[in-house]
């Protein structure tokens, strides 16, 4: 089955869409959690949680970014490539598996025996994170965005259902609720495959030479997935191992909501680069640099809304008894903000096949972040871990953009929003829509 390739702004639209639906769910079930755990249990379900996501995720051995990378190199020899990411996706979500299940009880110390089991016990959804994120790649390569986007949005939808039923039958618990994020991956593993299904079809020809390309850019790009897990996974194991479940609760919902301003930047940053892949550098800088003043605008414009609005928000949406993350929130907010501008900023290292660029860029955030983390978190608790990751995306920011220069010798893209950029993307947007729009009534009419 063929899938269309689509325009960038259509197909950063359909990431996008994919993306707020995913944000409006993950916002449902973090209330829901929220209000019916209270901070000590909802501590404890983000210790369920954390390890098997962090893991999964940390596993990678760089294989989304590199089927990404040799689809689009080599579209002739997708079949073979994705026939080798099955077994290696199994051998590596079986290290991650067994990793969780023999570091959990040392990491996890302060919690109950019970919960310490029952997290080991969870480490099998690694195996579901790391499938999925494969297969997301994968369609992605495809400019398959719809699927990409519908299975984002698919676990934490079935996931928010479950957690609803378990509310209403009045035994909705951390260990119920992690059960139901774990069970919703697996439709999304069974619809992921059967998209990708035709590429299926043949046996595979040389799935040994796929399977060294693979791992020959795999290699070099997978410090960009260490860096990215320890970036968004760090900071939460550090907490929980530091601080009680109160205080993990109440960074958990700060941290939620600071992430909805995630989804500009992450969309345009997963559609910037399989359609990068092969440009010419001064069209590839151009491209960037459109694509992260728009973005790094609007995620602005969001982020001061939700800044403005954090006390009532936490109140109102998660309890009272969350108000207090208010300078949590701010801080985070402004640290998602320049994560988010370096994300898309490194999609153009990776679509020229530098991937270790990107590797040093993130390690040198993390070499700045951890030590501060361990360093601040006894001392200020979840505030001085804001402050830490606040820092560390600074710098790597300063390096992205420096990096361009003194590396590449290109010229860095400029941060400062043109007008008739802004212009151009709202008549471009203006057009999609009412495309959208035409196409719906057309369907409606029966035409």
């Amino acid at each position: 089955m063929a899938t269309k390739p689509s325009s960038g702004l259509a197909a950063v639209m359909q990431s996008a869409g994919g993306r707020i639906l995913f944000v409006l769910i993950n916002a449902g079930t973090g209330i829901i959690t929220a209000r019916a755990l209270h901070p000590a249990g909802r501590g404890e379900l983000a210790a369920l949680g954390v390890w098997p996501n962090f893991l999964g995720s940390l596993m990678t051995f760089g294989l989304p970014s590199s089927l990404i990378f040799w689809s689009r190199a080599e579209p002739q020899n997708k079949t073979n490539l994705l026939w080798a990411s099955l077994p290696l996706t199994i051998l590596l979500g079986a290290l991650a598996m067994l990793t969780g299940m023999i570091g959990i009880p040392f990491w996890l110390s302060q919690y109950s025996p019970h919960i310490v089991q029952i997290a080991r016990l969870f480490m099998f959804n690694a195996f579901i994170v790391l499938l999925i994120a494969n297969a997301r790649a994968a369609c992605e390569a495809e400019n398959d965005f719809f699927a990409s986007s519908l299975a984002l949005c698919m676990s934490p939808l079935l996931a928010f259902v479950g957690l609803i039923a378990l509310q209403l039958t009045h035994i909705l618990t951390p260990v119920s609720a992690a059960c139901a994020y774990i069970v919703s991956g697996i439709p999304s593993c069974i619809f992921l495959l059967f998209r990708l299904r035709h590429n299926f079809r043949n046996p595979p020809v040389h799935i040994i030479d796929a399977a060294g390309k693979l791992l020959n850019y795999g290699a070099r790009s997978y410090g960009v997935d260490i860096c990215g897990t320890l970036s968004l996974y760090a900071d939460q194991a550090i907490v929980v191992h530091l601080l009680n479940p109160d205080a993990m609760g109440t960074y958990v919902v700060a941290l939620s909501l600071s992430r909805t301003l995630n989804v500009i930047h992450q969309a345009v940053a997963s559609v910037l680069f399989p359609k990068a892949v092969s440009l010419q550098p001064k069209e590839l800088i151009a491209m960037t640099g459109r694509a992260i003043r728009i973005s790094t605008l609007l995620t602005a414009i969001c982020g001061v809304a939700v800044a403005a609005l954090g006390p009532i928000l936490l109140s109102l949406l998660y309890g009272r008894e969350y108000r207090g993350a208010t300078a949590i929130l701010n801080i985070l907010i402004a640290e998602v903000i320049l994560t988010g501008a370096t994300l898309v900023l490194t999609r153009a290292y990776m679509a020229l096949g530098r991937p270790g660029l990107v590797t040093i860029l993130q390690s040198s955030g993390l070499i700045l972040s951890l030590p501060l983390l361990l360093l601040l978190v006894p001392r200020w608790g979840v505030l001085g871990a804001s402050f830490a990751l606040l820092t560390a995306a600074l710098v790597r920011l300063i390096l992205a953009l420096c990096s361009f220069r003194f590396v590449l010798g290109l010229p860095a893209p400029g941060l400062t929003p043109r007008m008739d950029e802004l212009q151009a993307f709202g008549g471009r947007l203006r057009n999609n829509l009412l495309a959208a729009l035409r196409r719906r009534a057309a369907q409606t009419a029966g035409v």
